[in-house]
């Protein structure tokens, strides 16, 4: 680990700390959802109250994704539009459609996959031809009969996919004319009418498309722009009176996932900022240090991969223990330290076979570099997204 003489320079574009947000985020949700599966539907949630109130906040890795990806893509479009898509659909479509088709096919030639049994499962079955299509065109976050069917977290790629035009045709034409911060404080509260005002719309989750912003302007502030005091504290308070508004008026499931979700999204674009400017200026604190650590940078590098598979794995661990009859608490146990770690195994194989000849120029020279057995900072180590843990 480089001490405080080893940082690069304040033009370094690079931050390998973000690898190890992305990592631990990635983990969070691997861990809620094992959670989740663990048992019977709402078994882990009704038995075991404590556990839930430590790993319930997984999910909120989503909408971390989502900022991460804001920060990495603000100057994206500045390469040109074909190269833009061209990376984005090569780095996100291939292990996704990857993971699609092995999904489909635990399900057809998997017996206990195919049959509901009381679990977290029976969501994701069964399969239904306008399910298939809508994953394979990424609109399946249009329906809540299509969003968590097949594999559940995919939902979120969608979204993420979505967003990636969004990002030319909205978001760079109107940071034009709007303050970055008012941009993302404006974005959030439309996203919200809809999903709050008249229930329509939450599947979708169009509030990400906020926070997609928020990450934007996130990467001006890393890269020198003086915000004023008062452009911060207008945003926030925008964002905190919108956010209270929201609890208030409907306090139920929808505000409630809109609050956490945009709450946690919001911390997190605040904090990447800091960190990132931080470590321009080479002031960066030993905690920030240690996220861009091996570990958890190789955790970052195979994260997409972990979160696109994952969830099938974890549900059949789950329906194999369940037949032993054991106590919910050893379930979970044996949920967390034996079916999950064999889940993450798996998906690190996925990610050489299916990801791997689509990564990109940086993430080839973080590979070499943790082949090498050491990170330290190199010109070529440039910030790209990697959507997952898209975002």
């Amino acid at each position: 680990m480089p001490g405080a003489g080893a940082f690069p320079t304040p033009a370094r574009k690079g931050y390998p700390f973000l690898d190890g947000v992305r990592g631990l985020a990635a983990l969070a949700v691997v861990v809620y959802h094992t959670f989740l599966f663990t048992g019977l539907s709402n078994q882990s949630e009704e038995q075991l109250p404590i556990i839930h109130a430590i790993v319930g906040w997984g999910y909120l890795g989503v909408p971390v994704f989502i900022v991460l990806s804001g920060f990495l893509l603000r100057y994206s479009w500045q390469a040109g539009a074909k190269r833009y898509f061209r990376s984005r659909a090569r780095r996100i479509l291939p292990p996704y459609c990857a993971a699609l088709a092995v999904s489909l096919a635990l399900i057809a030639f998997v017996p206990l996959l195919q049959a509901e049994g009381g679990t977290d499962w029976d969501s994701k079955i069964p399969v239904t031809i306008p399910s298939v299509i809508a994953h394979l065109f990424l609109v399946q976050n249009f329906s809540g009969a299509w969003a968590v069917n097949i594999n559940g977290p995919m939902w979120s790629i969608a979204v993420e996919w979505q967003i990636y035009f969004l990002l030319p045709l909205l978001l760079l034409p109107l940071r034009k004319v709007l303050h970055p911060l008012l941009l993302a404080a404006l974005i959030l509260t439309v996203t919200v009418v809809p999903p709050v005002a008249i229930g329509a719309g939450t599947v979708a989750h169009p509030w990400l498309i906020g926070l997609f912003a928020a990450g934007m302007a996130a990467a001006e502030y890393a890269r020198g722009a003086h915000y004023k005091a008062m452009h911060v504290g207008a945003a926030l308070a925008w964002v905190a009176l919108v956010l209270g508004i929201t609890s208030l008026v409907k306090s139920d499931e929808v505000s409630g996932l809109w609050f956490s979700e945009t709450g946690a999204g919001v911390v997190a674009a605040i904090a990447i900022a800091l960190m990132a400017r931080a470590y321009n200026e080479n002031r960066a604190p030993r905690a920030v240090l240690l996220l861009g650590s091996k570990p958890l940078e190789y955790a970052g590098f195979v994260s997409y991969s972990v979160y696109l598979l994952h969830s099938p794995l974890l549900a059949l661990g789950n329906l194999l223990l369940l037949p032993l009859g054991l106590p919910i608490l050893a379930h979970w146990a044996a949920m967390t330290f034996v079916v999950a770690p064999l889940a993450i195994a798996a998906c690190i194989g996925f990610f050489y076979l299916a990801e791997k000849p689509f990564i990109n120029d940086r993430q080839k020279a973080i590979q070499r570099e943790l082949r090498a057995g050491s990170r330290t900072p190199t010109a070529s180590s440039q910030p790209t997204a990697t959507s997952r843990p898209a975002g």
